[in-house]
């Protein structure tokens, strides 16, 4: 899985993982999401990352996962 800061940023939003750093993130992502989806997870992140879960300020009331996200503000 390609974790760039969208991805760790996202995934420990989500309640995914409870890392510090993308690369230990990496390594739970891989532990149980499926490997079908691995390819899928980077692009679907990052899209999301820049105009929805901003690092700041993230967008909750836009957000179609906010019912589930525990970070959702």
């Amino acid at each position: 899985i390609g974790v760039d800061i969208h991805v760790h940023r996202i995934s420990n939003r989500l309640g995914w993982v409870k890392t510090l750093e993308p690369e230990k993130s990496r390594k739970e992502l891989e532990d149980w999401l499926p490997k079908s989806l691995w390819r899928e997870i980077n692009p679907l992140f990052v899209g999301f990352g820049q105009t929805i879960c901003l690092p700041r300020n993230p967008k909750c009331s836009n957000c179609k996962l906010s019912d589930i996200c525990p970070s959702s503000t």
